[in-house]
């Protein structure tokens, strides 16, 4: 399920013993800080911040979980490649002004916000909100020096933002744990490419990509079509222009209470689930990626991926092309690609055209040229003056407006329920043939 309704069990990975108060506080100050066994809890009681230990392991760390969730699976981490390894945690304002976390050295930082603030020290505070998200406030004005969202882990909660913001340089990145004993950097990252003119979520193992969101079509990720659909429970939106390119989501019924969360997993995946009260197990919405077509260039260039139910071959050439190795495809291995029929060099405005492919999640946009006021005839016409236009398609899923037009490989096809038509650009001798 790509992101949508399901009743799958989450197994969190989880454990805390948590001190119960008469009294919740969410706002730390440089007279009040946060001791090992202390808690700051959201208003609603939806978060809570203090310090854990994961799984088996004994170290110490400062994060954000779920207070009154299922298992309360932790949202952030502050010293996550710094853990402290007793209980001498001190979580507090210094006289900077900013938030610093010091162990058994009360001298020397184990991890601190490290901005340069104009407030006197004891004008600034720290809050826990009851979106989940730590904010380092100026008291009497209410400015923002520091939040935990722009600073994000391995989760991303509704109302967060992903990617860049281009007025102060930041981009924010997701970043799976080592393993649910360590919640250090591991090797999966989740981020929004915004290198391109059309911009695309990309979940990366090491530096290899791994699966990719597919272009944004107005409403919603192309390749994940449910989640433009009503039958999901996550709305998300992008925002890109001179002052940023993020992603942002949140619940389709805010009206309804749920606890919800997407996680970019060690293991190469990303997983969406909600729960409804504290009481009810935590139900997978869904998992990317999903099958073998989600993985990244399953097919190689030009190639297109297709789940068979049988003994049957995924892969199959674009129209007008062949497998670069006929032997590597004999054996199932596809990366190598595909290439031109024959070995025939391109006759460019020789009556070539364009093959229509349907229902397919289209090619890796990094690739492409977007031009979101140009009506799809223009954009054939556009790719049909330049011979290096290999193909082109609509932004949109009515192909009412918009235009992407590729000019080199085409990477990355897959046949998708509810995706978009692609147009591929054939020779014409092969046409013919």
């Amino acid at each position: 399920m790509y992101f949508t309704k399901g009743f799958l069990l989450l197994h969190t990975l989880l454990v805390f013993l948590i001190p119960q108060f008469d009294t919740l506080q969410d706002i730390l100050t440089i007279s009040n800080p946060i001791r090992d066994g202390d808690l700051l809890v959201s208003n609603g009681e939806t978060f809570a911040l203090g310090f854990f230990s994961p799984g088996e392991s004994t170290n110490r760390y400062v994060g954000i979980w779920f207070y009154k969730a299922p298992e309360q699976p932790v949202v952030w981490v502050a010293n996550r490649d710094n853990p402290i390894n007793d209980n001498s945690g001190v979580f507090s304002i210094n006289l900077h002004g900013n938030l610093v976390l010091y162990g058994e050295d009360q001298k020397q930082p184990i991890w601190s916000t490290n901005i340069v603030t104009k407030s006197n020290n004891n004008t600034t505070l720290a809050r826990l909100f009851h979106s989940g998200n730590l904010k380092l406030l100026i008291n009497e004005t209410s400015e923002v020096l520091w939040e935990s969202f722009d600073n994000p882990t391995d989760t991303f909660l509704p109302g967060m933002k992903l990617g860049l913001d281009r007025m102060n340089g930041l981009n924010r990145i997701l970043r799976s744990w080592k393993s649910k004993d360590d919640p250090g950097i591991g090797n999966c990252s989740f981020i929004l490419n915004t290198n391109s003119s059309s911009p695309e979520l990309f979940l990366y193992e090491g530096n290899i990509l791994w699966w990719r969101s597919g272009h944004w079509n107005g409403i919603g990720w192309s390749g994940l079509p449910t989640s433009s659909s009503n039958d999901s429970v996550m709305n998300f939106n992008l925002f890109n222009n001179q002052h940023e390119t993020s992603t942002i989501w949140g619940l389709r019924y805010p009206g309804v209470s749920l606890f919800s969360r997407l996680v970019v997993n060690g293991s190469g995946s990303i997983q969406s689930s909600v729960s409804e009260n504290s009481y009810q197990e935590w139900n997978i919405l869904g998992t990317v990626p999903l099958d073998r077509c989600d993985n990244y260039g399953k097919c190689g260039a030009f190639g297109k991926c297709q789940v068979q139910n049988g003994t049957e071959f995924e892969c199959t050439c674009l129209p007008g092309f062949e497998p670069r190795s006929p032997s590597e495809w004999s054996a199932r291995n596809a990366t190598s690609g595909c290439v031109k029929k024959h070995g025939r060099a391109s006759i460019c405005k020789s009556g070539e055209e364009f093959v229509k492919v349907e229902n397919v999640k289209l090619p890796d946009s990094s690739f492409a040229r977007v031009d979101e006021k140009m009506s799809l005839k223009e954009c054939e016409q556009k790719c049909l003056e330049n011979c290096s236009c290999t193909a082109y398609g609509g932004v949109d899923v009515k192909e009412d407006v918009g235009c992407l037009r590729w000019y080199g490989e085409l990477m990355d096809t897959r046949v998708l329920d509810g995706g978009q038509n692609l147009y591929v650009r054939v020779d014409a001798f092969e046409l013919g043939t």
